[in-house]
């Protein structure tokens, strides 16, 4: 694509009555000279006390540490951590450990829910698949670096007509192995489309592991500088951005209001090792703020999941 989209919400040529994740679901049908350099990973911080040269006297008191919680007890904690913030909310998560290849939690992670803006990830990746894998030109780079960091939605709209729609998914799906991801009934409704957590952390494995190195650095890259408000003025540091302070993080948030529910996503990698995907459909007239602190909350729940030791050699 030797073009740049340069694309307005208005320009689009978009009408609706209901604001989404940057989409409208009753809608009618800079410059870069180079991708950004690759986000060094995260280094794990040791602690720098000396070891103990003496043993401990037979008087002395001896103290036990608590063993970390179980994957059941933090898919619990994370669940009510949710509805307690957010009564009503419908709740699928998974948090798993690339490094060991386990499931450090899960709750519903093989339902499906609304993608949202989460599927500009697919959107993202088919652009990069297009004729076998290449390296987007500068101006794509740009326009992805856009769709992803700022989830532009005039972006995502243009790529997804030229590109096929829901062809889009499918070819996808079918390309990575998901399982549980469709497209929408409405073609012309990308945030319609279907996944479940478990199929957003095959998604973000694939990135990492599968996909040519060169061309998915720039995509990482623009995850990994996502935006505090996006294109559309949505404030999307919830979820993993605000509930993991400290942490380093590459995300792909989504947002959208129905008519029967409010869609809030909060997916990504923390600390280049952790994959994470909370999706919720929220009861409808739900606040922004309420929504947001829900997912926040979630994630904060499930922190002492990003405590695994690291596997020895």
């Amino acid at each position: 694509m030797s073009r740049r989209i340069r694309w307005t919400l208005a320009g689009a040529g978009i009408s609706g009555l209901v604001l989404t994740s940057g989409l409208f679901v009753t809608a009618g049908a800079h410059p870069v000279a180079d991708p950004p350099p690759p986000r060094p990973s995260p280094v794990a911080s040791k602690s720098s006390a000396p070891p103990s040269t003496s043993a401990p006297s037979s008087t002395q008191a001896t103290t036990s540490t608590a063993p970390p919680p179980s994957p059941d007890e933090i898919a619990t904690a994370v669940t009510n951590a949710v509805k307690a913030a957010s009564p009503g909310t419908e709740v699928g998560f998974v948090i798993r450990d690339r490094d060991t290849g386990r499931t450090l939690a899960a709750s519903g992670a093989d339902q499906p829910y609304y993608t949202a803006s989460v599927v500009k990830l697919l959107i993202a990746l088919d652009v990069a698949h297009s004729g076998g894998w290449h390296v987007p030109d500068a101006a794509t780079v740009a326009d992805l670096t856009d769709m992803l960091a700022g989830s532009n939605d005039a972006i995502a709209s243009q790529l997804w007509e030229e590109d096929g729609g829901g062809d889009i998914v499918t070819r996808m799906a079918e390309l990575i192995g998901l399982t549980a991801t469709t497209p929408a009934d409405d073609p012309g409704q990308w945030g319609m489309a279907r996944t479940s957590p478990d199929d957003v952390a095959r998604v973000y494995d694939y990135l990492e592991d599968t996909v040519p190195h060169d061309v998915a650095q720039p995509v990482l890259t623009a995850l990994a500088g996502a935006r505090p408000t996006a294109d559309d003025g949505y404030q999307q540091y919830f979820g993993i951005p605000d509930g993991l302070p400290g942490s380093s993080w590459l995300v792909k948030q989504g947002w959208m209001i129905l008519d029967s529910s409010l869609v809030l996503n909060t997916t990504g990698v923390v600390d280049g090792r952790y994959v994470v995907a909370l999706l919720t459909e929220q009861p409808a007239g739900t606040a922004d703020a309420t929504a947001r602190a829900a997912l926040t909350a979630g994630i904060a729940a499930a922190a002492p999941a990003f405590t695994a030791p690291t596997p020895s050699n």
